[in-house]
């Protein structure tokens, strides 16, 4: 799975008075308003509901109210009571403040920038207004504005602490990291009990590798908020690239709390596996995340048969077939197609958790799947005429532009098939294109002098490009599935990696203990790919020279 920031902090402005000069009523609003302070957010419901049940339609009690919803995740609720503060006061700026929270926790970005402007519109020099702007135009992708809202509430509250965490954010998004360091550090002087914004600290230091600090950071947002589910997950990701594994996979669990990923979770009554001896019964282990994360779990389908269980895979269409051939599995369904009957279910990346897998134990033996003898063949007869060293190449994952955050870590992991062309420099190569989707048009235009064989065309699944993975030397790819299935296929692979590089890659390795097979070509700048495609080429020069293959990790 790719990193990122935990939910942006927002900002639920409230009251501090109420309508109604009874003594009560404004006892009871304290009561509630202290206990939404304190967390306490299904008692503050409770209480605004028992003021609004009393005391009539009052706009400052559904305004309340909404923010609470908010904060226990009922969105659609706290819309509801915002629009009924809205109608009761019109120029209620805060209410149009907090309204706008709940349509952008539920997508609704561009009513929530239009109420974000409204409430800014009503009271010119309401911080929480453009600190809640800010944030929305984070989530619709437009950083500028975003860094350019945050920087007005700041002008207008400098001690503003969720201006200061929403700044950070976008600053991190930017990969202005050290600006956001900054400003994470501002929201927290502002607010030292700020967990998500200790959080998002951690992941801004994760990125610029100084680990022991973001595990400083990571640690007291958990002593401050024991049980919010992504920080934990945000700590998992820097435990596992540590090489931390067992305290890391158990920390990985928690993505089950976080909405995103219970989207992905089998919905079934019959109970999760956790290691026990299988005696017959079947297991559906499946896939939760991305083609390249079923590919590297795959490998612990013999050791969950080894207990005797029977083991069907359920993962995407294109990797139904190539999955076939993992030892140890008695089926392979597609995710599109309806359950089988079975005993237990895990999703394949909870298996090393299961296991307690550490570095020094991965099961790492390759191949673990294998192309079809008949296709490899036929590939074979077609390369026949192809001389030099065989080499496949992936230059771009998906760019995926309808999810922001995972767009962002593509333009961190991609390249250009322009930035390949030193190759055609380089005698005895016969390159082969591996590249699937968009980028894949970049070999309609390729760079002066070099010559790309392509039959892409031709690849409908995973097990198609294995067969033709099984014919060459060596594959050169970014961090994609095609790594995966390479290392998989136990082909040579170089994996060229981001500064800011995926946990599974470990730190400061350049061979990676899932793929015996495999060679880490690492950026030590952000952003800077210069001296990464040097090494390569220059490795592949030194290969030409001394007439020999390419061997997996030299």
């Amino acid at each position: 799975m790719a990193t990122k920031s935990g939910p942006y902090s927002m900002t639920s402005e409230s009251t501090t008075t109420a309508a109604g000069p009874a003594d009560d009523l404004t006892a009871r609003f304290d009561r509630a308003l202290a206990d939404h302070r304190a967390g306490a957010f299904a008692a503050a419901a409770a209480g605004f509901a028992d003021i609004i049940a009393r005391h009539g339609a009052l706009p400052e009690p559904y305004a309340n109210l909404a923010a609470t919803w908010y904060a226990m995740g009922r969105f659609g609720e706290a819309g509801v009571a915002g629009r009924q503060a809205i109608a009761l006061k019109p120029d209620y700026h805060q209410a149009y403040s907090n309204l706008a929270t709940a349509l952008r926790a539920q997508g609704r970005f561009d009513d929530a920038v239009r109420l974000c402007h409204r409430a800014a519109t009503l009271r010119p020099d309401y911080a929480p207004a453009y600190s809640n702007l800010g944030n929305t135009q984070i989530d619709r992708g437009d950083i500028a504005s975003a860094i350019a809202a945050c920087r007005h509430a700041l002008a207008l509250q400098p001690a503003y602490p969720e201006a200061h965490n929403n700044l950070g954010n976008a600053l991190q998004i930017a990969q202005r990291l050290e600006e956001a360091v900054h400003h994470y550090r501002l929201a927290i002087t502002a607010r030292p009990h700020y967990p998500l914004a200790f959080s998002n600290l951690g992941n801004a230091l994760r990125e610029l590798r100084l680990f022991d600090p973001a595990v400083a950071a990571y640690r007291t947002a958990l002593n401050q908020d024991p049980h919010a589910a992504t920080i934990h997950l945000n700590y998992a990701m820097l435990l596992l690239l540590r090489g931390e594994f067992r305290e890391g996979w158990a920390e990985y669990e928690w993505r089950w709390q976080i909405p995103r990923f219970q989207l992905q979770r089998l919905a079934t009554a019959q109970p999760a596996w956790s290691g026990e001896p299988l005696a017959g019964r079947t297991i559906l282990l499946y896939g939760e995340q991305g083609y390249g994360d079923v590919l590297q779990f795959a490998r612990f389908v013999p050791q969950v048969a080894a207990l005797g269980g029977r083991v069907v895979l359920r993962v995407w269409n294109p990797l139904v077939r190539l999955l076939r051939t993992v030892p140890g599995v008695a089926d392979v369904i597609s995710a599109a197609g309806d359950l089988p009957r079975f005993d237990y279910h895990l999703p394949l990346m909870s298996l090393p958790h299961v296991f307690g897998t550490d570095p020094a134990h991965i099961p790492a033996s390759v191949p673990y799947v294998t192309a079809a003898p008949d296709a490899v063949a036929a590939w074979r007869r077609r390369l026949a005429a192809v001389p030099g060293l065989k080499i496949g190449l992936v230059w771009a994952g998906d760019p995926r532009r309808n999810d922001h955050a995972a767009h962002r870590i593509d333009n961190r992991r991609s390249l250009h098939l322009a930035d390949f062309a030193p190759l055609a420099d380089i005698p005895g190569l016969a390159l082969i294109s591996l590249q699937k989707g968009e980028p894949a048009a970049q070999t309609q235009n390729p760079p002066a002098g070099l010559h790309l064989f392509d039959w892409m065309e031709e690849i409908e699944d995973f097990a198609d490009t294995a067969a033709l993975i099984d014919t060459l030397d060596l594959v050169i790819s970014v961090d994609t599935a095609v790594a995966h299935l390479a290392g998989a296929l136990g082909k040579p692979v170089w994996i060229l990696s981001r500064f800011d590089g995926c946990w599974r890659w470990l730190h400061n390795r350049a061979d990676s203990p899932w793929y015996p097979t495999a060679r880490l070509f690492r950026q030590q700048q952000r952003g800077d790919w210069a001296p990464v495609l040097k090494n390569v080429f220059d490795a592949l020069r030194r290969r030409h020279a001394a007439g020999t293959a390419v061997p997996p990790s030299s």
